[in-house]
This record gives C-alpha cells, sequence and structure tokens, in this order.
C-alpha cells in the first residue's frame, strides 16, 4: 500500500516539536545527516555544500535540542566547526529543559590531529574523546593547552564507550553529525535511536562518500535487512528539500 500525506505547514513551535528528543530513561543517539537524491553525502568535499536556509533552521534546532554533539575530528575540522553556539531564540527552550547554555562538542579522534581552536581551555564546551593507544606527544600537546581528553577505547574509539561516558555525565539526549566512518560504527554497535536525514535536490556524482561508509551493519536476522528503521515524518520545503526522521523500527 502506497500512503500521500497532505502537505500541512508547520509552524516554528511545531518544528521544534517534532524534531524533540523521545523521552526515556537511557541515551538516545540520533544522527543528523545531509545527501544528494543520488546519495552523496559531499558536494565539492563538504556536506555544507548541499544545504540550504531549511536545512541550516533544522540544523540548529537539533543542536539546541541536544545536550551533547559527537562528530569524527576530521569532519569537524573539514567543516570548519567550532565550539557549538545556540541562537538566542532557542536558548528559553533549553534553560526550561535544564540544559546547559550549549551542548558539548565531542570530538572522536584517535590520532589527535587537531588544529589549536580545539585545543584551549577557552572552550569548555568541547570534550576531546580518544583511546590509551593515542599518540603520546599529540596527547601532550592537547593537555598542556588545556583540551578534555578522555579515553573511549583501547586501539580505536568505541562508539558505545563514548556514549558511556556521555551518560555518566548526565548527557542523554546525543545528537551525532557524522562523518560517515563514525556514523557507521556507531550503527554497526546497535546504538544509532533516530536518522534525521535531509535529501537535498541535486545530482553529485563522482565518487562523494555515502553518509555511512565503513563498517557494515549486521542484519538483525538471517533474513531481514540491516538495522531496520520506519519513517517517523517526512517535510519539505519550496526549493525541493526533504526532512525525514527515521526511527528504529523496534
Amino acid at each position: 500500500m502506497f500512503i500521500l500525506q497532505k502537505a500541512t505547514d508547520v509552524t516554528a513551535d511545531g518544528l521544534a516539536q517534532v524534531y524533540s528528543f523521545p523521552p526515556s530513561g537511557e541515551p538516545v543517539v540520533r544522527a543528523n545527516m545531509i545527501a544528494s537524491i543520488d546519495g552523496a553525502a559531499t558536494a565539492q568535499g563538504r556536506s555544507g555544500a548541499l544545504g540550504s536556509d531549511g536545512d541550516h533552521t533544522v540544523f540548529h534546532l537539533q543542536r539546541a535540542l541536544a545536550d551533547a554533539i559527537v562528530v569524527g575530528a576530521q569532519t569537524a575540522v573539514t567543516e570548519g566547526y567550532g565550539p557549538p553556539v545556540v541562537e538566542p531564540r532557542h536558548a528559553p527552550g533549553r534553560a526550561a529543559r535544564g540544559q546547559s547554555a550549549a551542548p558539548l562538542l565531542v570530538l572522536a579522534s584517535r590520532s589527535l590531529n587537531l588544529p589549536a581552536d580545539f585545543t584551549t581551555a577557552r572552550h569548555p564546551d568541547v570534550l576531546i574523546a580518544t583511546c590509551s593507544d593515542a599518540p603520546r606527544d599529540a596527547r601532550r600537546r592537547l593537555l598542556d593547552a588545556g583540551a578534555t581528553v578522555v579515553d573511549c577505547g583501547e586501539s580505536s574509539v568505541q562508539p558505545r564507550a563514548v556514549i558511556d561516558e556521555l551518560a555518566r555525565r548526565g548527557l542523554r539526549h546525543v545528537l551525532c553529525e557524522g562523518g560517515p566512518r563514525f556514523l557507521a560504527d556507531l550503527a554497526a554497535a546497535g546504538l544509532l535511536d533516530e536518522l534525521a536525514l535531509t535529501v537535498s535536490p541535486a545530482l553529485v556524482g563522482g565518487d562523494a562518500p555515502r553518509i555511512a561508509h565503513g563498517t557494515e551493519v549486521p542484519a538483525r536476522t538471517a533474513d531481514s535487512l540491516p538495522g531496520p528503521m520506519r519513517l517517523r515524518h517526512m517535510l519539505g520545503d519550496a526549493e525541493g528539500y526533504l526532512y525525514q526522521l527515521w526511527e528504529r523500527a523496534d
């Protein structure tokens, strides 16, 4: 059976309700990604090149709803990340929910090859998740610069250890912003509860990566698809962008 959904306008308050994290006593992990209609996660090497004003609105809203933002360090550098900032219009909502002024930014990095922008004590809202086998000289450089560095694994950064560390800090609404390899690891570990996917009306071609690339997600049963999910909602805008929110099918 096919279902044709009727188009309705969504207000700013309605949008916040649509993207609110579900109530849960356990951490809820959501990924927020963008892809072209031919499946490319980047254009000209950056995911930001696929975006639009509507995508930026959804992007900043989800950040404002999150307790923590987790992203692979290389993606953060490529996309020009800085410490998270919440738009003033979202500040009252965070205060009402008992959240901090801005979400914690968590950079996952085995190499610890990070620029100084992410390493100083001036940015307390940044945590670097690494592993015990990370280069010692790089670790020392970051610690000397005042960075907060936490081991979340031995030979590699383990997504479950990252989520457990955030839960210990009382941070249960977790937003993952990639990159593709970290998202694949997260999904393969069975930790991905939701996926917010913006579909950009663009054809990119080339050899751009998908939103998840690397570790294969195991099937739930021998005859089922890996990690089945179901569509909670889909919105669209006048520019042709689609905004989907998927959740675990189980």
